[in-house]
């Protein structure tokens, strides 16, 4: 079995990955990147404060409190794997140095990390607060419409959290009812849909709970214009929103990701979703982060309903250990052409790391999976490259 387990992570390492899920930047964010850049942008600083690289102590004391942390594992890996330098108390500036030498002499060193590292082919990519921008590369980015701003749009002058305006997609600026509101927002979905956006994108799970239940146009309508709208109101107004969005999602076959699980942590779970998912049956539902840590609210919806669809994404950086289960548990209910992975990170180094983290759950989950018995070798090759290209390719629409 070591020999099968060595045979599935090299045919693992070879495939050419589409990601499903990134928040890249703009080439002009990475001039000039070093080591506290990328640590400070990267899901490290969600385990803690990254230290002084200049003090070799706090460097030790800091890895010492978070190197079992799947964040800051993979991405120690991640560093020493594209720079040929750990990253330790001793070796810290050297690293450094090696990483501004890097991004000084290529301007393209983050591109190249996704393309030639990461094996890309595409990347799906939510960009705020720009959204449905290629990043002026087309030909490795592949927009997601984050449409977070709808919510916001009760009142005209009231940006989402990223400072993005929802009127300014609007071919008619001046909107005085709520129907209004809502062919304008559809309008705006299907001319984001022609410029090339090939997927829909809810992250709402960080403002607001996901029971989106309210349908009833006059009740939304309570907030519309509305400076003394209660909480309620609001809710009922981002509900009839979320159902529109669901429909034009269908009616513009675009998939419809939806961030699950970590946010705010109150009512994100995915089963929150089981209205909006049972009358919209025609909208294939992309649902992120497995809803972690609800991952069992995950595998319901997937042995429900044959148009929901798995992103582990994040999963393996949040827990590798959770990820392998995940994965098994996934296919056990799913089946092999329902899960795809995205990177989910603003560094490429990041994105590398989360390469990693995937690359080990899925193989661990593969393992695992023949020596109970459930499938073969073949299979499980067969698999890997469905959950690491396929999956992404045929749900996207993405040409060669």
């Amino acid at each position: 079995m070591k020999q099968t387990a060595v045979e599935i992570l090299e045919y693992i390492n070879s495939l050419r990955v589409i990601s499903s899920h990134n928040h890249h930047l703009s080439d002009e964010l990475y001039r000039g990147l070093d080591l506290n850049g990328i640590l400070q942008n990267s899901y490290a600083n969600w385990a803690d404060t990254p230290p002084d690289i200049n003090d070799a102590a706090a460097v030790d004391e800091f890895l010492n409190r978070t190197r079992c942390n799947s964040f800051v594992r993979w991405i120690c890996d991640a560093f020493e794997q594209l720079y040929g330098v750990p990253f330790t108390g001793k070796t810290a500036l050297l690293l450094n140095e090696t990483i501004k030498t890097a991004y000084a002499k290529n301007e393209n060193q983050h591109l190249d990390i996704l393309q030639k590292n990461c094996r890309f082919d595409k990347i799906i990519n939510d960009r705020q607060p720009v959204p449905g921008y290629d990043l002026g590369h087309p030909e490795l980015f592949a927009p997601s419409f984050r449409c977070d701003g709808f919510f916001s749009g009760y009142l005209k002058d009231k940006p989402e959290p990223n400072g993005f305006f929802p009127y300014s997609l609007f071919e008619e600026n001046s909107v005085h009812s709520l129907p209004g509101y809502l062919e304008q927002m559809r309008l705006a979905i299907k001319a984001k849909k022609q410029s090339g956006c090939v997927a829909l994108k809810v992250a709402i799970a960080y403002e607001r709970p996901l029971n989106f239940e309210n349908t009833d146009i006059d009740k939304a309508a309570k907030a519309f214009n509305n400076r003394e709208a209660t909480e309620k109101e609001i809710l009922d107004f981002g509900d009839v929103v979320m159902f529109h969005i669901a429909e034009a999602a269908a009616d513009f076959s675009l998939p419809l990701q939806i961030h699950t699980g970590m946010g705010q942590c109150r009512g994100t779970n995915p089963m929150q979703l089981l209205t909006l998912i049972e009358r919209n049956p025609n909208t294939t539902f992309h649902l992120l982060h497995g809803g972690f840590p609800w991952l069992s609210d995950t595998f319901a919806l997937l042995m429900q309903f044959k148009n929901v669809y798995t992103d582990t994404c994040w999963i393996p950086y949040l827990s590798t250990t959770a990820a392998t289960q995940y994965i098994i548990e996934a296919l056990e209910v799913a089946g092999a052409h329902r899960l795809t992975w995205g990177d989910d990170a603003w560094m490429a180094e990041d994105s590398y790391g989360a390469l990693l983290a995937m690359e080990h759950a899925l193989s661990n989950a593969l393992v695992r999976m023949i020596e109970d018995g459930a499938i073969d070798l073949p299979y499980a090759l067969y698999i890997a490259k469905r959950m690491m290209h396929d999956n992404a390719k045929e749900l996207f629409d993405i040409c060669d």
